[in-house]
């Protein structure tokens, strides 16, 4: 017998739309199903606000990462044949991008997700998916809470943690790299680890959620999708662990 698929499933009941931005952490198939036809545009901007909010709140304790992060990039770029060079334009480009950095999320945040909504769009035709775009940006902007969540404990890390130890990145990412010497390891294997991540993973998981609802496929063709999403949301940071190397 074939697996029954998600538009076989019954009408989930209603919900305000502040009950399914918490719902979507407990009960994601259910909030996907209401939404699925309904405007994408109050979740996209709440997280968008929220997310905004969080990253200006969050600059200040978490500078230690961006400077550390801002000096390892310039001795990469010194090493590559770049030299002093190298280092003087990406100084005089600094003020810049930490503005952008700061105030930037209010349009960086919007982009991200209709992009990412268009690749699942497009993933998900791979595994016979009938999801419209509509839809696709739908899951992706509710399943951007978990991004705010993330945004809220790593402004709790940078307020209890020493500044000393705030030297990467992943020293406050939830996945193994966390634990490895950034100077020392691998910038490759370092990467790689960097995207088993309990945010990252939560994301992907949603999304796989969202297409199995939405898309209409069995479960087995939305793990393989989300998969899919995982390996594709890997290859830029596997390519800059390489270039790093």
């Amino acid at each position: 017998m074939t697996e029954p698929i998600a538009g076989t499933a019954a009408p989930a009941q209603k919900a305000s739309f502040f009950e399914d931005l918490i719902d979507i952490f407990f009960q994601p198939a259910d909030v996907y199903r209401r939404r699925e036809t309904g405007s994408y545009w109050p979740a996209l901007l709440t997280v968008t606000l929220l997310l905004a909010v969080f990253t200006f709140a969050n600059a200040n304790v978490l500078q230690p990462i961006f400077d550390a992060e801002w000096s390892r990039q310039a001795a990469l770029a010194a090493k590559r044949g770049g030299g002093q060079a190298a280092i003087d334009a990406m100084n005089k480009m600094r003020p810049m991008i930490e503005t952008g950095q700061k105030f930037g999320a209010v349009v960086f945040v919007p982009v991200f997700i209709f992009v990412l909504g268009l690749v699942t769009w497009l993933v998900g035709k791979l595994f016979g998916a009938k999801q419209t775009y509509h839809a696709a940006v739908m899951v992706v902007s509710y399943a951007f809470m978990v991004r705010v969540i993330e945004a809220v404990l790593n402004g709790i890390q940078g307020l209890l943690m020493d500044p000393a130890s705030l030297t990467a990145l992943t020293k406050i990412q939830m996945s193994p790299a966390r634990f490895l010497d950034t100077e020392s390891t691998n910038p490759l294997l370092l990467a790689l680890l960097g995207r088993v991540d309990l945010f990252t993973i939560w994301l992907t998981v949603l999304l796989a959620v969202g297409m199995y609802v939405t898309g209409k496929i069995s479960r087995g063709r939305a793990a393989a999708f989300g998969v899919t999403m995982w390996i594709l949301g890997s290859l830029p940071a596997l390519r800059n662990g390489y270039m790093a190397m």
